[in-house]
């Protein structure tokens, strides 16, 4: 891991813990894929994110193994940068990319570059170091995503000649990353990241963080389960339960004054037992321009699956401040102080809280009871 992030993630904890300390009222929640393919190779359409059941997190990867014409018979034995998926002869990036979407959801993007590299890895470093020097990003196979469907942005690669290929930073150049947190990962044959983070977070304009990133050796891809698992707890991504706008649970109405929002409480040991009290207001504060947030009279019991980042529309249960929060608007300071365990979410337009008042009384209800 680079220190130079460790330290800016370190700040910008300190700066959400000391805005809490601030407060005098109870604290918020936080305070063109080759002409010639082995055939075992899986081959997802490059032109759209393969799809999952969140719509908030995207995992987007460069792998040598989709950019690189190998012939036939070649394997892990015979290539270091393939390894054994299953079935699937896959990158040893996107073989990580395949462990983060296990853990925390989100959809899978493939980074291809119009022209194919060699299959040969010194040949690989010699033209990545030729386009470094002449400053030239390789052009990419057309894409038809939209990026600001998500707030989270995982960038993996692997590292060549210490630094990420310069197709990642075609891909940065392509797109507006403005109030996103990037996530960068990669794999390497011994030496680390090298420089890839801080020039990653060079290369990017407007984005809400850039946070610690991974570096796996990739012989050891395979076996990195507990290291990606532990990385991710550690950045607070741990693994999340549904977020998408479609999420299934129990439908309930958010009545604040004369306003009523549509949402649901997941099928979750805690939202179930929150269910129990409902009809329920809570008096609710504005805070930071992203919740609002107040305190509760019970005490649950469930509170397993915290986690120190939000989505918009996150309604969340906070075990250490005990309160309740309606999560409205990324902003400048996504890292809450405290665990937040997500218990349901708005599912309407969420530009109503922009008019909010700072003071409000809010009302969760059964759909059927509004």
């Amino acid at each position: 891991m680079k220190k130079t992030l460790a330290i800016l993630l370190t700040l910008m904890m300190m700066g959400s813990i000391a805005a809490c300390q601030r407060r005098e009222a109870s604290p918020p929640a936080h305070s063109a894929m080759p002409t010639k393919v082995n055939p075992t190779v899986s081959e997802p359409d490059a032109s759209k994110p393969a799809a999952s059941e969140s719509g908030h997190v995207l995992i987007a990867y460069f792998s040598l193994g989709r950019n690189a014409e190998y012939p036939e018979g070649t394997d892990a034995s015979t290539s270091a940068s393939l390894v054994l998926d299953d079935a699937e002869m896959v990158g040893t990036t996107e073989y990580v990319a395949r462990l983060i979407q296990n853990m925390v959801g989100g959809d899978l993007y493939s980074i291809e570059t119009v022209a194919p590299y060699p299959t040969d890895f010194d040949r690989v470093v010699d033209q990545n170091h030729e386009e470094m020097n002449a400053g030239t990003l390789p052009e990419l196979k057309a894409s038809n995503f939209d990026l600001a469907q998500y707030d989270t942005v995982f960038i993996g690669y692997p590292v060549w000649a210490t630094n990420a290929p310069q197709a990642i930073f075609s891909f940065l150049s392509q797109y507006d990353f403005s109030g996103k947190t990037i996530v960068p990962f990669c794999t390497h044959d011994g030496y680390g990241a090298g420089g890839s983070y801080e020039d990653i977070a060079k290369a990017v304009d407007g984005e809400r963080a850039v946070l610690e990133g991974l570096a796996v050796e990739a012989p050891g891809v395979t076996e990195a389960e507990d290291t990606v698992a532990g990385w991710l707890s550690d950045i607070g991504i741990d693994a999340q339960i549904n977020d998408s706008d479609d999420a299934e649970g129990t439908a309930i109405t958010i009545s604040i004054g004369g306003v009523v929002l549509d949402g649901v409480l997941y099928d979750t040991a805690l939202a179930r037992e929150i269910l129990g009290y409902l009809p329920l207001t809570i008096s609710m504060v504005g805070f930071g321009g992203r919740e609002y947030y107040g305190g509760v009279d019970f005490y649950p019991e469930n509170v397993e699956g915290g986690r120190t980042t939000f989505s918009n529309g996150d309604i969340t249960y906070c075990e250490a401040h005990h309160n309740m929060a309606i999560f409205y608007a990324q902003t400048d300071d996504p890292i809450l102080s405290v665990e937040v365990i997500p218990i349901g979410k708005v599912t309407s337009d969420l530009a109503a809280f922009e008019e909010l008042p700072n003071h409000v009384n809010v009302t969760f209800a059964l759909a059927e009871e509004s």
